[in-house]
């Protein structure tokens, strides 16, 4: 299945120093809600809200969302187990702006196995207050689509910790899995977003139907194999 990187590194500086070389955060993610419209492309919109913890005004920057697509090698179209090709990917209709609409500086750059979408926010932040803000993009490589399923896995890195994360999937397809990830996110953590779609009215089971639909064909069919040979041997 395919793996897409996906590191949110938001700021060039988040923990200042204090006596006796200890370490306190000045600004966190007090929300991130990653909301995924799903089809033959995908839209990815991002809202994140961060939080000035310290007495003084704070000033966010230059942050980034890094994207890479990790997918195993194949031949025709199985996949070969253990093995791991990264690539950048080719995103379009970008932008960012604040919760009232106001535009952001947004650009893309391309570094060779990943895409770095790179945003600006200027706007001081006073002690105890939230600034929250949007980046979106669309991208057709986000997604693994087949005849009966689709497939899309989005990892979210953090510099800072993430108080609360949720993530939302919606698509034309029915939902058959979503991998159960936790509420929040400590700083230099990460974690995978996935989900799988369907045109088939199947139940969520707990795993990949996909894996779970071919695994039972490729069953099937060793069986049906080993039938057939023996049968013709008794019949010789």
């Amino acid at each position: 299945m395919k793996k897409i990187y996906f590191s949110l590194l938001l700021f060039a500086v988040i923990l200042a120093g204090i006596s006796e070389g200890q370490f306190i955060k000045v600004i966190t993610i007090s929300n991130y809600t990653l909301e995924v419209d799903v089809g033959e492309s995908v839209h990815v919109k991002n809202i994140i809200t961060v939080k000035n913890l310290i007495n003084s005004p704070i000033v966010p920057g230059i942050g980034e969302l890094r994207l890479q697509k990790r997918s195993p090698v194949k031949i025709l179209f199985l996949s070969i187990p253990f093995t791991e090709k990264k690539s950048a990917i080719a995103v379009e209709n970008v932008k960012a702006y604040t919760k009232d609409g106001k535009s952001i500086p947004v650009r893309v750059t391309d570094e060779g196995d990943y895409t770095t979408i790179v945003y600006e926010i200027w706007y001081p932040i006073e002690p105890g207050k939230e600034y929250t803000f949007v980046v979106e993009y669309e991208s057709a490589d986000l997604t693994e689509s087949g005849i009966l399923f689709r497939d899309i896995s989005i990892p979210v890195g953090s510099d800072m910790e993430i108080e609360n994360i949720v993530a939302r999937f919606n698509s034309d397809w029915r939902t058959v899995y979503i991998q159960n990830t936790p509420d929040r996110l400590p700083a230099g953590g990460i974690m995978f977003y996935t989900a799988e779609f369907s045109p088939l009215p199947l139940p969520q089971v707990g795993m990949k139907w996909s894996l779970l639909f071919w695994s039972i064909i490729f069953l099937l069919s060793v069986i049906i194999f080993i039938y057939i040979r023996n049968h013709q041997k008794d019949v010789q």
